[in-house]
């Protein structure tokens, strides 16, 4: 991290330049509306909390609501250095409880309603039994009324057997605001649970401020206060954290957007016409459907932001070719939550993208990147070499919650592990080439392939290559509006890719996606193989080795043109 970078995410550096988005966590909200007054706030589903508020406020009201919560979770018997377990449907109200809890200095831990009752069971068990709250369908899909699993269960919106509704706890004083230190732990999010149970992720005041350092920083030299911000994040999501002080360094109407769907995303942001949208490249993806539409949703967007995984080059090109400003910029973050962004790039072309898997230089996002070889550790220091992401930052989290020896596993010579392939470019710039564990024997540079089988084929909304149990390219699709694919053009799209059969067609929903709405293919791979995987027959090209391909049977080099 350089000098200028560590200044800027210290307390003093963030106090000069962060305004209201210096505040302690916990008290962001409050912060933003003193700053800043009513900014508005629109948002898709109304706050189980307080549905009284609409869908029309804005963040006065919300810090209103946090202070207000706040003593709800008092009264309830939530105090200092507790952990507060919310476990309820995406909304930004589940923000506005962990604001709440903060506030308090107590912890709050975000976890995902969709994971199955085992999963939310173990998490549960991980941070002790904590105070819970929920909403009726997570109580009731999860059992969470079950002895012992909790200390106590609050139900935010009803009265599910064994919870008890948060409006009893309403008329009792506020308790003064006690929010925790910056080295100490503030709040837990979860990883995406793809190789087994999830890690639960510390988050310290520091730690989502190194975080949120290249997004304010962003924010204050590239919006203005005509600029409206959009966003369609999942609230259980270490990104949703970090980027509350940007909302509070920055002041700007918000958009704040959970359903990705096309059905309810499209006619709103054709009402506010934001200038900045920030999603998952995976939502992106399915918002191509509407990008060129009548309604034009996406044509006073100026900056488009994915985060945290590749997008396809065929969604940056639509996205671009759908804004009607001048010089529209397409910003990609590549990004983990233990880490917040380690490289960033920005694509302005709106006729060539290029490889979208080149995800940007680690100094644009204060960060230093290493590549070792993950057999023998040691650092590969000649470009176009293939190895293990390490990374260095502001943002690194706390630790695994109850996993100390997995948190040691994942630090190597004081540098964090991703688990992520990639290749240095002569520029500096980051080449990812996918996770460790999804690797596909036969297509070493399966994302840069799937990239141009999407590129060439409209019709196909997502698709994803794995290995089968022989070790052998299994390929899973789903199609715009669910349409059937046409096997003659599959197999032209895919002439030069041998091995690579007609592909399962799946809906949307029956993927299994991580919080951020990318698939979680090693649960993709057991939901089509259930039996155990057998050794390939054909083992991949060692790791640093700069061929593409391998003897036999493989896919040609990739086009130059991707």
């Amino acid at each position: 991290m350089t000098r200028v970078g560590r200044w800027l995410a210290s307390p003093s550096g963030r106090r000069r330049t962060w305004g209201a988005g210096a505040a302690a966590w916990g008290l962001l909200a409050e912060a933003a509306a003193e700053a800043h007054g009513r900014i508005p706030l629109w948002l898709d589903r109304p706050f189980s909390i307080a549905p009284g508020l609409g869908l029309d406020t804005d963040y006065a009201s919300v810090a209103g609501l946090v202070v207000e919560t706040s003593g709800l979770l008092h009264e309830a018997g939530l105090a200092r250095g507790d952990v507060l377990a919310i476990v309820k449907a995406h909304n930004v109200d589940v923000i506005a409880l962990a604001q709440a809890a903060a506030r308090l200095g107590a912890v709050p831990a975000l976890i995902a309603p969709e994971f199955d009752p085992d999963t939310i069971r173990a998490l549960l068990d991980r941070l002790g039994g904590p105070l819970t709250v929920a909403d009726d369908a997570a109580i009731i899909r999860h059992g969470l009324a079950s002895p012992g699993l909790t200390r106590r269960l609050i139900s935010v919106d009803g009265s599910a057997a064994g919870g008890t509704e948060l409006d009893q706890y309403r008329g009792h004083r506020v308790p003064p605001a006690a929010p925790r230190a910056d080295h100490e732990l503030v709040a837990l999010t979860h990883t995406s649970g793809t190789t087994g149970v999830p890690k639960l992720i510390s988050h310290t005041g520091a730690s989502l401020a190194g975080q949120s350092l290249v997004q304010v920083l962003g924010g204050r030299l590239l919006l203005g206060r005509r600029d409206v911000i959009a966003t369609c994040l999942t609230t259980a999501h270490a990104r949703t954290l970090s980027g509350l002080a940007t909302v509070a360094a920055l002041g700007l109407p918000h958009l704040a957007m959970v359903d990705p769907d096309p059905v309810s995303a499209g006619p709103l942001m054709a009402r506010h016409r934001p200038t900045l949208i920030e999603t998952f490249p995976n939502v992106f993806t399915r918002w191509e459907a509407f990008a060129e539409g009548p309604a034009a949703p996406l044509a006073n967007v100026r900056i488009f932001l994915s985060t945290f995984d590749a997008a396809h080059p065929r969604t940056i090109h639509k996205m671009l070719a759908s804004s009607r400003r001048r010089l529209p910029v397409y910003a990609q973050a590549y990004a983990q939550s233990e880490t917040g962004a380690i490289a960033l790039s920005f694509r302005f072309s709106r006729r060539h993208v290029g490889d979208a898997r080149h995800v940007g230089w680690p100094i644009l996002a204060f960060n230093r990147v290493r590549l070792v070889d993950p057999s023998t550790g040691a650092a590969l220091r000649r470009p176009g070499r293939t190895g293990t992401i390490e990374v260095r930052g502001p943002g690194l989290f706390g630790g695994y919650r109850a996993e100390p020896g997995r948190t040691a596993e994942g630090w190597h010579d004081g540098w964090w592990r991703t688990g992520d392939l990639g290749s240095r470019r002569i520029d500096g710039a980051i080449r990812l080439q996918g996770r460790a564990v999804d690797a596909v024997a036969a297509i070493p540079d399966y994302l840069a392939w799937e990239d141009i089988v999407l590129e060439r084929l409209e019709e196909l909304d997502e698709l994803v290559i794995l290995d089968d149990p022989a070790g052998h390219p299994a390929v899973v699709a789903t199609t715009r509006d669910n349409r059937p694919l046409d096997p003659d053009r599959w197999a032209e799209a895919t002439a030069d890719i041998p091995g690579l059969g007609h592909p399962r067609i799946l809906r949307w929903d029956q993927l299994p996606t991580t919080a951020t709405w990318k698939v979680r293919r090693p649960a993709l791979r057991d939901q089509l193989f259930p039996t155990p995987r057998t050794a390939p027959a054909t083992p991949p090209a060692p790791l640093g080795d700069d061929r593409l391909t391998q003897p036999g049977p493989q896919p040609t080099r990739l086009p130059r043109r991707l």
